[in-house]
Order: structure tokens, then sequence, then C-alpha cells
């Protein structure tokens, strides 16, 4: 499996369950549940997850006025966008 088919299954896969936890947190608020841990939410976010969370986060309307939450997701977006300039820029 060459690296770049590794990257774009891992980036699936890793957006995916961004994806699925933010619609499961919601889920479980709504129904005054046991939690998925911000904590959690934002590391899944800092592997490479976080454009699924934007996506979600707009999708299910969930986090976005938690102002304790967003500027963490706003850093880790901020580096994955700075990270993917200066790759591309050294590789094309």
């Amino acid at each position: 499996m060459t690296v770049e088919k590794f990257s774009y299954i891992y980036l699936l896969s890793i957006n995916l369950l961004t994806f699925f936890l933010f619609g499961l947190d919601k889920l479980k608020a709504k129904l005054n549940a046991w939690r998925i841990s911000e904590k959690t939410l934002l590391v899944v976010s800092f592997f490479g997850g976080f454009g699924a969370a934007w996506l979600s986060m707009i999708i299910f309307r969930h986090k976005i006025k938690d102002r304790s939450f967003l500027p963490f997701i706003i850093l880790i977006s901020m580096i994955w966008i700075i990270g993917i300039i200066v790759f591309l820029k050294q590789h094309y």
C-alpha cells in the first residue's frame, strides 16, 4: 500500500469517526444521557477529523456556541491548514 493510499484511507476513517462521535454526542445531549467528553472530540479532531468536526457542528448544530470548545477547534484547524500548505509547497 502506498503512503498516499494509506493517507486517504486514514483521513477518511478519522473523519467518519469524528462525524459519528459528534452526532452521537448531540443525540446523547438530547436524550440527557452519558456524553462523550469534549477531550475525546478534540483528540479525534486533532488527529485529522477537523473537517468532519466543522461539518458535524454545522449539520447537528452542536458545540457551535460553546465558548470553551470553539477556540480549540479553530486552533486545530489552523494547525492542519498550515500543515497542508507546507506539505503541498514541499511536494508540488
